[in-house]
């Protein structure tokens, strides 16, 4: 039995029960993170890239192991799961708002690997890559999961 919290059927339509809210959103957290792990598997193991985080401040910059690009990639993920769904509560227009929102924080995020210092470019292209494939995929997938804006006046036509 469908609460009233949970969306009768899917959004899309033509999808399949794999892409309704309640199970879309953790797929696409799951599937960030898988990605974000090939991303830097295909970096470490097929290119020999020695990944390393860069310095900020007194720091030195640190090996990347697959442990930090787990959490790191939850916590995104989480996090825009749970922008989407605030934005959800305060407008009729929370996909637009919220794809907006999440290619800016995926910018600003670019920062990170690209500034810092002590690491090569091979590192910052790897790291540059990680937030690029994670945050499309989830841009991509969470908007999936969102209805469109829907008019206050019914179009004619």
């Amino acid at each position: 039995m469908a609460s009233s919290m949970e969306p009768a059927a899917s959004q899309g339509g033509s999808r399949g029960s794999l892409w309704q809210r309640h199970t879309a959103r953790p797929v696409a957290v799951a599937l960030g993170v898988l990605a974000a792990l090939a991303v830097w598997g295909v970096g470490e193991l097929v290119f020999g890239v020695n990944v390393r985080q860069p310095a900020f401040g007194t720091g030195v910059p640190q090996d990347l192991t697959a442990g930090p690009v787990v959490v790191a990639s939850v916590v995104a993920g989480l996090a825009a799961w749970l922008a989407l769904a605030v934005l959800e509560r305060l407008t009729r227009h929370a996909r637009a708002a919220w794809v907006t929102l999440a290619t800016l924080v995926l910018v600003v995020s670019l920062g990170a690997p690209l500034s810092g210092r002590g690491i090569d470019g091979e590192s910052r292209l790897v790291l540059a890559l990680l937030h690029l494939t994670v945050g499309t995929l989830l841009i991509i997938l969470l908007a999936r999961t969102s209805p469109p804006a829907r008019s206050a006046t019914p179009r004619n036509g």
